[in-house]
């Protein structure tokens, strides 16, 4: 005979506590929370230098890896037409004229728009696949939770090594984001002048190869973490190397 713990209204636990009222309960169950990697969609919080050279790695990733983007809106030949386009403008608008200013307004806006369908494809084609999101050169954020528009932590653990050819560095650090798209900026005179410092690239993740360096030259490097809408981290340390 099986004992139960009686309650007022006839309902009863058995004594090993296995069923209530005579009927196994439903298992309790946690529910998961799925993570997806996104690429971003709005560009409007880069500031105007930023944006041309993180175009310009989206389209030479997307360029290289074309198998796994076979049905782009529009060719990375017409993209790059508009990349150049607006580079040429942003070098006009210092002349402040208005008719420059307003030119170079237009292509920003142009420019924009279409990296904003561009993300799109790429959000269809990856469904959530942090992989894929990687493979298009876009800066991307992970949702499963609202989205951190905080600026990044700097990258740790800067270092370079000397590449296999001539006029090359190599560069591993470490971001506090996977994955993450990095800028990397570099200087050969005094780091810790701001003007002395000028782009070396956009790059996934935490390697980059930095080529065109003058060989014999001491050059300093520096990364940083792009993060969602054009919002730019903090500097890592620096670090130096002698290229060879």
């Amino acid at each position: 005979m099986t004992n139960a713990i009686q309650w007022d209204d006839g309902s009863a636990w058995d004594s090993p506590g296995l069923t209530w009222g005579g009927v196994v309960p439903e298992p309790i169950t946690k529910k998961k929370t799925s993570m997806n990697t996104k690429a971003i969609i709005d560009f409007s919080g880069y500031g105007s230098p930023e944006l041309s050279p993180v175009a310009q790695h989206i389209h030479d990733q997307i360029t290289a890896n074309a198998a796994t983007f076979p049905s782009l809106p529009f060719t990375m030949v017409i993209f790059q037409g508009w990349i150049d386009s607006y580079d040429a403008l942003l070098v006009a608008r210092e002349s402040k004229a208005t008719a420059d200013i307003l030119a170079f307004n237009v292509a920003r806006a142009d420019l924009e728009g279409n990296l904003g369908t561009l993300g799109n494809y790429v959000n269809s084609v990856a469904n959530g696949d942090a992989s894929i999101v990687e493979k298009s050169g876009f800066p991307s954020y992970t949702t499963g939770g609202a989205p951190d528009t905080a600026p990044p932590a700097a990258p740790t653990d800067l270092r370079l090594r000397h590449g296999e050819l001539s006029g090359t560095v190599v560069a591993r650090y470490k971001p506090v984001r996977t994955p993450s798209t990095n800028e990397i900026h570099v200087s050969t005179g005094d780091p810790n002048d701001p003007a002395s410092w000028t782009p070396a690239g956009i790059f996934q993740n935490g390697k980059a190869i930095l080529t065109g360096l003058t060989p014999g030259a001491v050059v300093w490097v520096r990364v940083r973490t792009v993060g969602l809408r054009g919002v730019m981290g903090a500097w890592s340390d620096p670090a130096q190397i002698r290229v060879l």
